[in-house]
């Protein structure tokens, strides 16, 4: 099963593994996307709720993946911590021929915590020890193993990804030209960053005694998260106050979410809006 989120990064399950198989470079571009696959491989092999669902353990596969600076050993650290609390085997798959993946385990201690084999199928096949309670593991630390990356890599003191740029949106707002209704007119990039922002822009309208509003997004407006807790919120909010919160011209990947939950009926004026209303309020 390959996880789109990270081109080259797949899951599959092998005699009661998840394995884990990593893309051929490894670097701080692409460490949260990892990060969050070796996340579901820990969920998928815990089980949840579910002990009838759990797992043997969790193999994280490098084949020949080109470590490009301390991402993959934070990762493998911090996958290790994470395993432990939750009473999960990991085990790690360096082939002999990635050297330079070996030595780095090694001079940081990681192939002390995390057993380390040549294959996938010596990996699965090797016995696995008595498993250990969730949270029975105590305080895990790999501070030591983090300080060795430290020396390995100097470069990446701070062990930290570099932070994207920051998302922008852009927000304006006009009259309708119906004398009642408010356009907020959306563009740039929707994320769990600019989400909230347009949430306190809708509730410093409402707020503003605005009740009646009709949010407009660019065709190529990019949707990164879901939206639709703030837009119910501020729906709910206005509606008890005998306004609404109008959704026209939403681009493709929102229609599909909103028709999906049933919810088309929710976000549609109080009044009919002719299309010369919504052309005339477009931004200069």
């Amino acid at each position: 099963m390959k996880d789109t989120t990270v081109p080259g990064l797949s899951v599959e399950t092998r005699r009661g593994f998840i394995v884990l198989s990593l893309p051929a470079q490894i670097s701080w571009q692409n460490y949260a996307g990892i990060r969050e696959g070796v996340n579901k491989a820990l969920a998928l092999a815990t089980g949840g709720p579910s002990p009838e669902r759990r797992r043997t353990g969790v193999v994280v596969d490098f084949g020949d993946t080109v470590l490009l600076d301390a991402a993959g050993l934070v990762l493998l650290a911090r996958a290790e911590t994470r395993a432990q609390l939750l009473g999960c085997p990991l085990r790690a798959v360096v082939p002999a021929l990635s050297a330079h993946v070996r030595r780095a385990l090694h001079l940081t201690g990681l192939a002390r915590l995390v057993p380390v084999f040549p294959d996938i199928a010596s990996a699965t096949d090797a016995p696995v020890p008595a498993p250990v309670p969730a949270g029975a593991a105590g305080n895990v630390d790999t501070t030591h193993v983090l300080d060795a990356i430290r020396a390995l890599h100097p470069g990446d003191a701070g062990l930290t990804p570099t932070p994207p740029a920051p998302s922008e949106l852009k927000i304006t707002t006009t009259e309708a030209g119906d004398g009642d209704h408010t356009v907020v007119h959306l563009s740039g990039v929707l994320d769990e960053v600019t989400v909230p922002r347009l949430g306190e822009t809708l509730t410093s309208l409402v707020e503003g005694d605005l009740r009646h509003l009709m949010v407009r997004m660019h065709e190529r407006l990019g949707i990164r998260c879901d939206p639709l807790p703030i837009l119910l919120g501020i729906r709910w909010r206005v509606a008890a106050e005998g306004g609404c919160l109008a959704l026209p011209a939403l681009p493709t990947r929102l229609r599909e979410i909103i028709d999906r939950e049933g919810l088309g009926s929710v976000f549609t004026g109080c009044r009919s809006l002719e299309d010369r209303l919504l052309s005339s309020a477009e931004p200069a």
